[in-house]
């Protein structure tokens, strides 16, 4: 592994439910250790119930603000707020402001990159899909976004 520099904006960026992601540092770049992305989410964005059986997920919210939700706890993380989400706890997110959210997102150890990536590949639009490609990366979509019916 070696010093990586990545001037502002840039990054390999793509569309992953409906946010782009753009990713800063993964598996190649940290030695498989974490991955590092910097998201922004349209207002309304949610996205379903879901758990990470191998992977600690974290979030630091960089502008707008995100209702967070980790097991039964939820909290509203604006701006400055940093949340860890641990493995094998149900968890979701939403926008549910009329801004966009901008986020930084952290899970180690490395490995987001490449299902988000995939679902940018298959389309993410069919949630059936979505969870199919979810399961071959250690993901389990268990329900759908926070407030919706199922």
């Amino acid at each position: 592994m070696s010093a990586l520099h990545l001037p502002a904006g840039t990054g390999s960026a793509q569309r992953f439910l409906g946010t782009t992601m753009t990713v800063k540092a993964g598996r190649a770049e940290t030695g498989e250790s974490l991955t590092v992305v910097e998201q922004e989410c349209p207002p309304g964005f949610a996205t379903p119930w879901h758990v990470h059986q191998h992977d600690d997920e974290a979030f630091y919210v960089l502008s707008g603000a995100a209702r967070m939700y980790c097991g039964e706890q939820s909290w509203q993380a604006t701006a400055g707020a940093f949340v860890l989400l641990p493995r094998r706890v149900p968890h979701a997110f939403a926008n549910d402001r009329d801004a966009p959210l901008r986020l930084l997102q952290l899970t180690w150890p490395a490995g987001f990159e490449t299902f988000a990536a995939d679902v940018a590949a298959a389309g993410d639009a069919d949630p059936g899909l979505l969870a199919e490609v979810a399961a071959r990366h250690g993901y389990q979509v268990i329900g759908p976004p926070p407030g919706t019916a199922a």
